[in-house]
């Protein structure tokens, strides 16, 4: 393994143990989804709609709660370097900015994922919809949407970092590059809950591919130059 590997996979280390001991972004995400998911769950039932009306609307309420549920913890991304100057000691010990980003990005994802995948339950449990059988499908879709998010959000996080109102600036940052996202994911939630698949030929999934590739991407060539700034 290369040193360049190795170092990625301490940070890498360094990342979940930061999270496993704080828990303070996976338990921002999971209480926050819980509240807003039992909240949408009650309001969906008091207004007595149909079957087929509520499941046409279970995937925009999906991903509305996923991704705001998201943004607003996004703020705990990079809390502990921030506050305790961490950044710094990390680039005097030889650490690269692509290195630190990666590293980031992966825990961020696989947070975001587990966040998914509680709101796909609770949701579909709230509103009654049977996803049993298009479970794979939708946990793909979460999956990519997920790294799409992750590599977004810990970019903004570095740009907005030294400002004092960084909790709000995040996410009104935030929010407004995600409309691609958040539109794809949609259509390809529809799709799934509808017809039972994909469509062959859809867009959407090279949407969600192209976003992430291009988050990543600009990320890893612009991450270290927005926390030295």
């Amino acid at each position: 393994m290369t040193s360049w590997g190795r170092a990625f996979l301490v940070l890498l280390k360094k990342e979940l143990l930061l999270e496993a001991r704080g828990k303070e972004l996976l338990t921002l995400l999971l209480c926050s989804s819980l509240m807003i998911a039992i909240l949408v769950g009650s309001g969906v039932s008091s207004a007595v709609l149909d079957a087929h009306t509520t499941r046409k609307l279970y995937p925009m309420l999906l991903w509305i709660v996923f991704l705001l549920t998201a943004t607003t913890a996004s703020v705990r991304v990079s809390e502990a370097e921030l506050e305790g100057r961490g950044f710094e000691g990390l680039f005097l010990a030889g650490v690269t900015g692509p290195q630190l980003y990666m590293a980031k990005v992966c825990v961020a994802t696989l947070l975001f994922f587990l966040d998914w995948v509680l709101l796909v339950l609770l949701l579909g449990l709230a509103l009654d919809q049977r996803i049993s059988e298009v479970l794979p499908t939708l946990l793909k879709i979460g999956l990519g949407s997920s790294i799409a998010l992750a590599a977004l959000i810990v970019l903004l996080s570095a740009v907005t970092g030294t400002s004092r109102l960084r909790g709000v600036l995040l996410p009104l940052v935030t929010i407004p590059l995600l409309f691609p996202l958040f539109f794809a994911g949609v259509e390809m939630t529809t799709a799934c809950l509808l017809y039972g698949a994909l469509e062959s030929g859809s867009i959407w999934p090279s949407i969600v591919l192209l976003s992430a590739t291009v988050f990543v991407l600009v990320g890893i060539n612009t991450y270290e130059l927005a926390l030295r700034e």
